[in-house]
């Protein structure tokens, strides 16, 4: 009795460890296309902001490409950037949007900050934004020293 309860267990076991074809967000068809990532502009700038302030800009881009375009990941420079990237692979010819957020926190002057983003093309494609940060606190003191 105990042989045909362990020889059923094993089975079961076997059974459902059976490998499964491997899904990808890219089917097989477009492993050989390519993807071309293009944006409408890679540069923006804000002008003049007030310290604390927290921007948002979208980026838009197209897929020029012949393959279904996957945007991996959007790395920033600083931790005051925050980038949504889409979550679904973008089909030829179409539009997709990155938005970008930027927190001028503890800022002061000219900023410039980029944003490298990583897809299943053939480079990484750099975003950059501008700002110039005017901050009350650092010219009060400035103003102190002056004196």
């Amino acid at each position: 009795m105990n042989r045909i309860i362990l020889i059923s267990l094993l089975l079961a076991l076997f059974s459902c460890n059976e490998k499964k074809p491997e899904q990808n967000s890219v089917s097989n068809q477009d492993k050989n296309k390519t993807t071309q990532i293009e944006f409408d502009t890679e540069t923006h700038d804000f002008g003049r902001v007030k310290s604390g302030e927290i921007l948002t800009y979208s980026f838009v881009f197209s897929n020029s490409g012949e393959a279904g375009l996957i945007i991996d990941k959007a790395e920033a420079d600083c931790g005051c950037i925050q980038a949504t990237i889409p979550t679904e692979p973008v089909k030829p010819g179409e539009k997709g949007i990155i938005e970008v957020e930027f927190n001028s926190a503890g800022m002061t002057g000219k900023q410039l900050k980029t944003i490298e983003i990583q897809s299943n093309s053939k480079e990484p494609k750099h975003l950059i934004i501008f700002a110039e940060v005017e901050n009350e606190l650092f010219e009060i003191k400035n103003d102190k020293l002056k004196n």
